[in-house]
């Protein structure tokens, strides 16, 4: 196995002290579910991105089940989204039995290109679901008029992006409903974890309700306070019996919550990192900034564009390569900085819409050519975490150089 000088981190920044006194005080609570640390670490996510509502999570990916329930999303509704991102995006979309339109990414940014979506929408479109690619902000004013153009709602999967900003506003507050990831891997973490965030209010009840194993529909009085011969009585503390003396629903139409809920030690994590959430990513920035100073001027090597409305806080690090001016292919380019160099590559993302399932339902190659060829020949993530060493980080600018060098014989 190859002792990779810098590797691929699988955890996004060092815990130490601060992480280990919180966990251990949420073991010594009286529960570990549904607890004060859970509406606490809410109401600061809230806080800190100034949204209304934000509702803790499982998972990015359970957050956005919910809203593709939400906004009840389902057969014969068309969704437009991005090729570029983790496949789980669009899971939700396909469970509920939604046509699925991929529109094209910009070459640089590589997000959801504004200029791609808009010929994609139909009278049976009903949502954009944008992803705020490796920590840089999808160009959300255009999205934003698409979606008022056609009466049209907006969700952010910001897994990349807790913090980001554009145009001076927090990512996730921007569409309709924000959907945020606290995995291993990402900018802060619980571990596994998620948020789901609105300013609907309507929104905001409907998720709390269908994220905590509850039903949600139109319900009506009951004529009568009786089942069978027996009511409510006063004294009752069982909350399995929610409103069943009191209320039905008015037809079968009723959707099914399912249980999404963050546990109180992952919580307690949360609330740790998120008083770190803007030291974290200025660390990322600083790294990043150390990067482009010392890959800049390569032959063969483009760095991607700063966007001063839309600054990265840099979950990813992508560069781009330049195969006719270095003269080897990008897979040699990747052998070499592994097996040579030591540096540990893993590429973010191949095109889903090229995936097995997606080829199933008809999308093929050609259907969104700048994802594909950007992919396929151009864009490389280098590692980044917020621990990396000063001995990494100078490894890392010298390891491109030396194989540049190699790959294209000259001096970069």
């Amino acid at each position: 196995m190859t002792q990779f000088v810098v590797p691929y981190a699988g955890v996004s920044n060092s815990l130490g002290d601060d992480e280990i006194k919180a966990v251990t005080s949420a073991l010594t609570r009286d529960t570990l579910a549904m607890g004060p640390l859970g509406r606490e670490f809410e109401g600061r996510f809230a806080e800190m991105l100034g949204a209304k509502h934000a509702q803790a999570t499982s998972s990015c990916t359970t957050a956005l089940f919910l809203a593709a329930q939400v906004l009840e999303l389902g057969p014969g509704d068309e969704v437009i989204t991005t090729p570029q991102t983790f496949w789980v995006t669009t899971w939700p979309l396909q469970a509920r039995g939604c046509t699925i339109r991929f529109a094209d990414i910009d070459p640089d940014s590589l997000n959801l290109d504004p200029d791609s979506v808009e010929a994609l929408v139909t009278p049976r479109t009903k949502s954009i679901w944008v992803v705020h690619h490796g920590g840089r902000a999808v160009d959300m004013d255009p999205i934003m008029a698409i979606a008022t153009k056609y009466g049209l709602s907006v969700v952010e999967d910001c897994a990349h992006a807790p913090g980001a900003t554009y145009k001076g506003r927090r990512v996730g507050t921007i569409g309709d409903i924000g959907c945020f990831s606290f995995h291993s891997l990402k900018n802060m973490t619980t571990g596994e974890g998620g948020a789901f965030v609105t300013d609907d209010d309507a929104y905001a009840e409907k998720a709390r309700e269908l994220g905590t194993i509850h039903t949600w529909g139109p319900l009506v009085d009951r004529e009568s306070d009786r089942i069978g011969p027996y009511r409510q009585p006063a004294y009752y503390r069982d909350p399995h019996v929610r409103s069943a003396f009191s209320k039905s629903y008015r037809d079968d139409r009723y959707l099914i919550g399912n249980n999404y809920r963050m546990s109180e030690v992952s919580a307690a994590l949360g609330l740790a990192q998120l008083a770190k959430l803007d030291q974290l990513n200025a660390r990322r920035q600083e790294i990043a900034h150390r990067l482009d100073e010392g890959l800049t001027d390569i032959p063969g090597i483009t760095l991607q564009r700063a966007r001063p409305e839309a600054p990265s806080v840099y979950h990813l690090y992508t560069i781009f390569y330049d195969a006719a001016v270095v003269g080897a292919l990008k897979d040699d380019f990747i052998k070499l900085l592994e097996q040579v160099e030591g540096i540990e590559i893993v590429l973010r993302y191949f095109p889903i819409h090229l995936l097995p399932e997606f080829r199933a339902l008809g999308h093929r190659y050609g259907e969104c050519p700048v994802a594909e060829k950007v992919y396929f020949e151009q864009q490389v993530q280098l590692p980044i975490y917020t621990h990396l060493t000063e001995h990494q980080l100078n490894h890392l600018i010298s390891g491109v150089r030396r194989t540049i060098n190699t790959l294209s014989g000259t001096n970069a």
